[in-house]
């Protein structure tokens, strides 16, 4: 249930945000991509597949070149938020089409905390995530065309549990993911 609010959540800030965008849009300087994402672990993984919703809100500095903010929701062990820098190098084609190449680093922050059927748990903590991709934005003769992306995501979160033997234990988990993404662009 928690899951479904979240979506909810973000489809209604991304709805909300294209409204408010559409006036910076005739200028073509604000640009918004907005993305599922599937970060693929390996088959020994305990969640070999984790769904994202992503959002970076850039701003065009040069016809090759856009700075922005880069949000999201991941539905990983715990649900958690991500906050951070994006840069993005474009190489624009034929009908608003581009290849682009993408960097985001920021920070994760836990929306629950983490638990363990075995211990309590004290605190959850986010840490670091780092995100690379390169992806294919579609032609189209309107403000709105779709993407695909594909690259590498680092993420890490922590938590604190109880222990009979210790006082306490702090518990590092890094998640290192291959990305595909499909989205739309504004």
């Amino acid at each position: 249930m928690k899951n479904i609010l979240y979506i909810c959540l973000i489809l209604i800030c991304t709805t909300l945000s294209a409204q408010n965008a559409e006036k910076e849009i005739v200028n073509n300087r604000y640009q918004n991509y907005t993305s599922y994402s599937l970060l693929i672990g390996s088959q020994h993984d305990y969640n070999t597949y984790i769904h994202a919703i992503q959002m970076d809100h850039n701003y065009l500095m040069t016809k090759n070149l856009a700075f922005g903010l880069s949000t999201g929701i991941e539905f990983m062990d715990i649900n958690m938020s991500t906050l951070g820098p994006n840069i993005k190098l474009l190489l624009p084609g034929k009908n608003k089409s581009s290849i682009f190449a993408s960097f985001s680093y920021g920070a994760v922050i836990p929306l629950e905390k983490a638990e363990n059927n075995l211990y309590d748990t004290s605190e959850t903590n986010g840490k670091r995530f780092f995100n690379t991709e390169v992806g294919y934005t579609f032609p189209s003769k309107k403000h709105l065309s779709f993407f695909i992306a594909m690259g590498y995501r680092y993420q890490a979160y922590s938590y604190t549990r109880e222990d009979w033997w210790l006082n306490t234990v702090e518990r590092k988990i890094t998640y290192n993911r291959f990305l595909m993404k499909a989205g739309i662009k504004l």
